[in-house]
């Protein structure tokens, strides 16, 4: 098979990013369990068993994904969410519904690694992995704004028929399944290419290469860093919705009330107004880097939303504006972090160490979670996220005066590898 032009690779990737994630079941997969007999405790106990099998699968399938190819690491992620799209349509009862999202979670990390390395990959191949954060910021964009147009169309199918948005997902997954099948594998794992000369990690190595990376100078505090913004910043997105509806009840409930404008209706379109926010956000992600530099980005943003969340907390009526600055800066941040990570990795068991940072991430977020639904216990939601603001404010604040996480002297480039 002849090699694939640049631009044919691309446009690949942008099609499988599209169809990667169908959110036709997103703002109504609770109201469904819900109608098969759940109870909202048992939507819990099933969100935390996924945060287990996320934190546990990780780095296994990051292994996997540099042993088998991360082509194909992509297309066993995909085959697993096309079951779990499916099973929708047959579970009926608890343990129906945990076997339908801890596949959603399974399937989700043997794409969190692999989706990533194989991109770097291919572009360091064709000599252009200086695009990568405008080409993973404008697929992301891409997938966005699939995203919405699905939520909402989502939404309307649930009107018409329960089963709908699932039916509509599967077909969209089946879709990604092709997608992926046709995106060129790395050179190291296509056979057709001889002399490659990539050495393939085997188990023996894969925990050492991950322990001396991400300890090494670049990396080391730059993953501290994430940890606490994955903690802090990303622990507001499961309060969300109460915050959402608390804010429009006392702001403007009798008016949505006089209008016959049903609150959850509301939100629904807050969720597709998130999207679109994010879709445009990430597509600038590499101006952004350009204008900035991956430095003061990574300084500038996050602490511009840790900001909101404070002022949110003193006037609640921020709240909203509170919102889209989330999902917009989380949108930026994404691909310039990852761009950061794989210019300061080697190539070897690269799926593998992108895959433990996501899990790092993941595990720092528990404290964070469990430590906000006491405090918004104790206080409300929005006084919650105020205080994980200030937490991150004060961290991001200790890090840059004692241990910037990226240093002063990187700069993002073909050989930024660093030896040291």
């Amino acid at each position: 098979m002849p090699r694939l032009s640049e631009s044919q690779v691309i446009l690949r990737y942008y099609l499988y990013r599209a169809t990667a994630r169908p959110g036709f079941h997103y703002p109504v997969y609770t109201l469904f369990l819900l109608f098969n007999g759940l109870s909202l405790a048992q939507i819990g106990l099933i969100a935390s068993i996924q945060s287990v099998v996320v934190v546990t699968s990780e780095v296994p399938t990051g292994y996997v994904g540099d042993r088998i190819g991360r082509r194909n690491s992509l297309a066993v992620g995909a085959f697993i969410m096309l079951i779990s799209n499916a099973s929708y349509l047959v579970a009926t009862d608890f343990v129906g519904f945990t076997f339908t999202f801890v596949t959603l979670s399974f399937g989700g990390t043997f794409v969190s690694g692999s989706g990533s390395a194989w991109l770097y990959d291919t572009l360091k191949e064709h000599d252009i992995e200086d695009d990568f954060t405008y080409i993973q910021g404008r697929s992301r964009a891409l997938a966005q704004w699939v995203s919405a147009a699905s939520l909402i169309v989502g939404g309307f199918l649930y009107a018409v028929d329960r089963f709908y948005p699932f039916y509509a997902g599967v077909v969209v997954a089946c879709i990604s399944l092709v997608m992926v099948l046709r995106l060129p594998k790395n050179e190291a794992y296509d056979d057709t290419v001889e002399d490659v000369g990539e050495e393939r990690l085997t188990i023996v190595d894969a925990l050492p290469v991950v322990r001396d990376q991400l300890s090494a100078p670049r990396l080391r505090w730059f993953v501290v860093y994430l940890a606490l913004f994955s903690g802090a910043i990303w622990t507001m997105d499961m309060w969300i919705q109460p915050i959402a509806q608390n804010t429009l009840e006392a702001s403007f409930g009798p008016t949505l009330e006089g209008w016959g404008l049903p609150e959850s209706g509301i939100i629904g379109l807050l969720y597709a107004a998130f999207t679109v926010i994010s879709a445009i956000a990430s597509d600038y992600a590499s101006d952004v880097e350009e204008l900035l530099g991956v430095r003061k980005a990574m300084l500038l943003i996050p602490v511009t939303i840790a900001a909101t969340y404070v002022f949110a907390g003193l006037f609640p009526l921020l709240a909203f504006p509170m919102f889209f600055v989330m999902k917009g800066g989380g949108s930026v941040v994404g691909p310039i972090r990852n761009r950061y990570i794989n210019d300061n990795v080697q190539s070897v068991g690269r799926a593998t160490i992108l895959s433990s940072v996501a899990m790092l991430r993941q595990v720092a977020g528990i404290p964070f979670r469990v430590g906000s639904g006491i405090l918004a216990g104790m206080y409300t939601p929005l006084k919650a996220v105020a205080i994980l603001g200030a937490l991150f404010l004060v961290g991001a604040f200790l890090l840059w005066a004692f241990r910037p996480p990226v240093s002063e002297d990187y700069e993002p480039s073909s050989g930024a590898v660093a030896a040291d």
